[in-house]
This record gives structure tokens, sequence and C-alpha cells, in this order.
């Protein structure tokens, strides 16, 4: 079914079905339980984490793999069982982008994925135990470094 919620986008149609439930909230807006994402054509491929609760609250998300395509995830096994992942296909894995006047000071949060199961519609920040990731990478920097790497795999082919 498809409903109107007003959003920090404007109002928008979400279907019912494609609700993210986030049970134990998001660090800092636990109170903030559903979720969905908008995908705008002038943004893409960022996009819009909107909570369905609080109008006021969206967070520019996008795929890590994009801006560093050596980015690994190892979700502990309770995560996998509590988001039912039986395959890494059934997962989508986001990070949060902070996005300042000045477009050079975008970081991408790598250290705090947001997962969410395909299956159940469920997600969750986890707090991946990785020391090659932080919460705050220039995304200027990193898409740097991933043009280099990329050029390293291309010339070792």
């Amino acid at each position: 079914m498809i409903k109107d919620f007003e959003t920090k986008l404007g109002n928008v149609k979400i279907d019912t079905e494609k609700i993210i439930t986030f049970e134990y909230g998001i660090p800092g807006f636990e109170s903030h339980k559903k979720f969905a994402i908008i995908e705008l054509e002038s943004t893409y491929p960022i996009m819009w984490l909107v909570s369905l609760e609080d109008k006021n609250v969206a967070f520019p998300v996008t795929f890590p793999k994009l801006i560093r395509n050596d980015y690994e995830v190892v979700l502990p096994e309770d995560i996998v069982a509590y988001l039912q992942l039986e395959d890494p296909e059934d997962a989508v894995i986001l990070s949060i982008l902070t996005i300042p006047q000045n477009k050079d000071d975008i970081t991408i949060n790598l250290a705090a994925p947001i997962i969410i199961s395909k299956k159940n519609n469920k997600g969750l920040q986890f707090l991946i135990e990785n020391n090659n990731y932080k919460i705050r990478h220039y995304l200027v920097e990193e898409m740097e470094r991933n043009s280099e790497l990329l050029s390293v795999q291309k010339d070792g082919d």
C-alpha cells in the first residue's frame, strides 16, 4: 500500500512494504524507528534515509563500495541472525555522509555502516571493529585513494 509521508524532502509517497524498521533506532536518534530510503535523481548516488516519524530527520547516505571499493564489513553472528541474513546479497550496506557548506569537507562514516535486510526490512547501525575505518573519512581523499587503488589493480591484470 502506498502512503503519503511528510519528510525533510517534502511530501513523498512510500510503499509501506518498503518501510525500514530500526528497532533500536539510530545512535542519537533512538526514538526514531521507521525510515525509508528516498532516491532523488538530482543527488544520486547520494540517497536519503528519512524518518517517517519526524519530518526534520534525514540522513544523506551512499554505498560505501562506490567510494572505497576495498570496503569490507564482517558482521557478527548475532547481527546476521537478527537481520535474518542467509546470504551477503540479503544485505544493503550504506554509509552516512556529512555534507557541510564546503563540498571539499564532505565526510563519509565508514566505521558505522547502516545494514538493512532486504528480507525483512530491519535495519541497524553497526560499529565495525576495524582500525582502518573511521567515523570521518574525507570523501575527496577516499575517492582519490580509490582511483589510485583501481589503477594499481588494472595495471596488475
